[in-house]
């Protein structure tokens, strides 16, 4: 128990800032004792090492593979990006596709056909008149549908 304590307080200890001053303290039963002033009894300065210098080649590795990484994500983000917005071009063709169909089918059989005149009436279209409609709603489904 008094062994995992001692140990236990010199670990902590090393978390300690360099400049901080540790004192070992020895009283007269031989009990050992950290304390960060100087005590009554035997003392002894202890100086904590600093903690070590991360190794140039460490950081080194260590930002090349953060970089990697930052252009992975990157990467990553970009193709989810370019795969999102092909799905939303899919999806907007299938709806004009879906739209120019109809349309198509409308116009194919409808009995007859009617723009409106600058008064508001209708007019029925002449033949000439129904067949551009009709070409125009044939390049509509070939546009989107094909």
């Amino acid at each position: 128990m008094r062994t995992g304590l001692t140990l236990f307080t010199l670990l902590s200890l090393a978390w300690l800032p360099a400049a901080a001053e540790i004192y070992k303290c020895i009283d007269e039963a031989g009990t050992v004792q950290y304390a960060d002033r100087p005590c009554a009894g035997q003392t002894t300065l202890i100086k904590p090492a600093a903690a070590p210098g991360v190794d140039a080649q460490v950081a080194e590795r260590r930002a090349r593979t953060d970089k990697l990484l930052r252009a992975y994500e990157e990467e990553h983000a970009e193709e989810q990006r370019a795969q999102a917005e092909a799905e939303a071009a899919l999806q907007q063709r299938r709806r004009e596709c879906t739209r120019a169909r109809n349309w198509l089918t409308r116009v194919s059989y409808a009995r007859g056909l009617y723009r409106e005149a600058e008064d508001g009436s209708q007019v029925d279209l002449n033949a000439a008149e129904r067949a551009a409609v009709q070409a125009k709603a044939e390049a509509d489904v070939a546009r989107w549908c094909d």
